[in-house]
């Protein structure tokens, strides 16, 4: 799931629709580079038959922002502390900062012209290696540094790391990097401070085109991070931006410009060693495993409001409309085998996966439903996956064995390539577990089977004589009919296929999940996210649910108690039936303010969409100004 742009080789980015067909054709010519073995510009060195190497190199600076936080001892109070965070603290912010690369540089074959393909200059993905193999190099010690009218503690860091791939790829994806010798500069416009992006930029860096309505939330930011955005363009279909990512990051945060570098470098076996990721689970065919490591580091739960007519009811994803307490999560299979799982074109009438009813437009999403993705579940709440598109969106292997180019990368032609993975992200809509009426309390097991009705070959595609046919070969291979009814109430018809006897061994995940209320904004802050507009670290003010007249202004008279630091205040709605406030992150707050001794805090008194007709009414929250300092009480009154 991404966006087709054009990038210019320029001091400027574009941002334009590439026709389907022209995407196609780049697609089909990366196909036939990487056949025809290497190519591309005279001269360079010759490459060892075994493999190939492409180093990254990056130098950057990241940095904690200072701005919100108030001018005199408090400020400098958040400066004293950024600048005594250890090596670890700043080589984790330079990995978050350096992962905001991730989007443009999987789906970097489409943003550029289509005249590449016809010059036979194909270009695509560079993606990143696993982070296990990445390597940080802080250069120097923190210091406080004004940039461009920001505050900053900032830090300069290098990275470094290996790509490994097979003799051909990369001049299939850079003409540049098709002889050893050879370079390529990415520019790139990140963040200084990476963390609190959504909050502090809204979405004038997400780029949601292809997925649905509402997918980005604050802590899956880098999923989506695009500094060619510009306002009003189709990155944005949520929430229109009003400034280009570049103009955001500079208002905002602090911007980097920076480059990564790719040197295609003599393959060295030992080198080679040292960065190579992955194993094969099937040599004959292709072999999902779920990867679990994302069900531990990407969940959260969140409150979120469901309108009538919302799509989520009726698809099954949520019980009830109203706000529901939802436990989202990444549900990411990697293809551990040596053959690709192969969809195609879900528009082509004559596709067999088509014929067979897997895939069902659905006229509430607009998009092709493929209904046997996976199950999940949590303490006896059951939820589904309708994956509406299968791509490659990360290169799990970083091997000989796994080309860099990807030709399932886009919703008009699905699969999943040998040695990538699809992800779904947490956050996307229905990407969750419905835990309203859950206890969560204690641990539970969250979990996510993949492919449990078989749809997907992990195995030998057959043909109807049962021989072994290549899964590119749609034409050839045999569907057989089967019980299970499609949504649009025609028997499915299921791939054929020859599956190794522990197919399923590596198609569960799981991780235990606990809560006691709220949402991830009552959280701890555990990556260093300081002042009034961090999402973490919020606690419920002991007032309860507190009631006023919808559209009158409130205004809050708070006071900390006497000793205490400053607070941060934050008014959320409520919910009359779940009788809780919602926790909200502070884009959707009504009001979020910092209290030094008293203030009076005024709002619009929200309506209270749950409950009956003309009231009114709201929760509260608090936290300190910085995370390291003391909760202290606040009240409040209202009037």
């Amino acid at each position: 799931m991404k966006t087709r742009h054009e990038l210019s080789q320029g001091a400027s980015f574009s941002h334009l629709r590439i026709a389907t067909a022209s995407t196609l054709f780049i697609l089909a010519a990366a196909i036939v580079v990487f056949a025809a073995g290497e190519g591309g510009d005279e001269g360079g060195s010759p490459t060892a038959a075994g493999g190939a190497l492409v180093r990254m190199d990056m130098d950057s600076q990241v940095a904690v922002l200072l701005d919100e936080i108030p001018v005199g001892s408090q400020r400098e109070a958040a400066a004293g502390w950024a600048l005594a965070q250890n090596t670890s603290f700043w080589t984790d912010r330079a990995q978050r900062q350096t992962r905001d690369t991730y989007y443009r540089l999987v789906f970097r074959g489409l943003y550029f012209p289509s005249a590449w393909a016809n010059a036979s200059k194909v270009r695509g993905p560079l993606p990143l290696p696993p982070q296990s193999v990445w390597h940080i190099q802080l250069t120097n010690a923190p210091a406080r540094v004004a940039q461009n009218g920001h505050d900053l503690v900032a830090v300069n860091y290098h990275f470094q790391t290996y790509l490994v791939t097979d003799a051909a790829s990369p001049g299939a994806v850079e003409p540049n990097l098709a002889k050893t010798g050879g370079s390529w500069d990415e520019p790139f416009n990140l963040p200084s401070d990476p963390e609190l992006l959504l909050e502090r930029t809204g979405y004038a860096c997400m780029d949601e085109f292809e997925y649905p309505v509402g997918s980005v939330f604050e802590e899956n930011t880098w999923y989506f991070y695009d500094d060619t955005c510009r306002p009003h363009s189709s990155c944005h279909p949520t929430v229109v931006a009003k400034e280009s990512c570049v103009e955001a990051l500079q208002k905002h945060t602090g911007i980097v410009k920076t480059n990564v570098h790719f040197t295609r470098v003599a393959y060295d076996p030992n080198t080679a060693s040292a960065f190579r990721v992955g194993a094969i689970a099937n040599p004959t065919g292709a072999d999902l495993s779920v990867v679990t490591e994302d069900m531990v580091e990407q969940n959260r739960i969140f409150y979120r409001y469901f309108a009538p007519g919302s799509c989520d009811l009726a698809e099954g994803t949520i019980a009830k409309l109203g706000w529901r307490r939802l436990l989202a999560f990444s549900a990411t299979v990697r293809n551990d085998g040596t053959q690709p799982i192969h969809i195609g074109d879900p528009t082509d009438p004559s596709n067999p996966w088509v014929k067979s009813n897997v895939l069902v437009f659905s006229p509430c999403h607009q998009h092709h439903h493929f209904s046997h993705y996976g199950n999940f579940g949590y303490n006896g709440a059951p939820g589904s996956k309708r994956a509406f598109c299968l791509e490659d969106t990360n290169r799990f292997h970083n091997d000989e064995m796994t080309p860099l180019t990807a030709i399932h990368q886009s919703c008009e032609y699905q699969g999943i390539g040998a040695g990538w993975g699809d992800e779904y992200e947490f956050g996307i809509p229905g990407q969750w577990v419905d835990i309203t009426d859950v206890d969560a309390t204690q641990p539970h097991a969250l979990t996510f089977d993949s492919n449990p009705d078989q749809f997907l070959c992990e195995g030998q595609t057959l043909d109807a004589n049962n021989n072994p046919v290549d899964p590119l070969d749609l034409t050839a291979i045999a569907f057989d009919p089967t019980s299970f009814i499609a949504e649009n109430g025609l028997p499915q018809s299921r791939i054929r296929c020859l599956l190794p006897s522990l197919w399923q061994v590596n198609n569960h995940g799981e991780t235990q999940i606990s809560s006691q209320g709220g949402s991830f904004v009552t959280d701890p802050c555990t990556r260093g996210q300081i002042g009034p507009l961090r999402d973490c670290g919020f606690q419920a003010a002991p007032e309860g649910l507190l009631s006023c007249t919808p559209g009158a202004t409130v205004n809050l008279s708070c006071k900390v108690a006497r000793g205490g630091g400053p607070q941060v205040v934050r008014a959320c709605e409520r919910s009359a039936v779940l009788g809780v406030g919602v926790a909200c992150a502070v884009g959707d707050s009504v009001a979020d303010a910092i209290v030094d001794g008293s203030a009076t805090v005024s709002f619009t008194c929200p309506v209270v969409r749950d409950g009956a007709t003309g009231a009114g009414g709201y929760a509260l929250y608090t936290t300190p100004l910085l995370p390291t300092q003391t909760p202290a009480s606040v009240t409040f009154t209202a009037h």
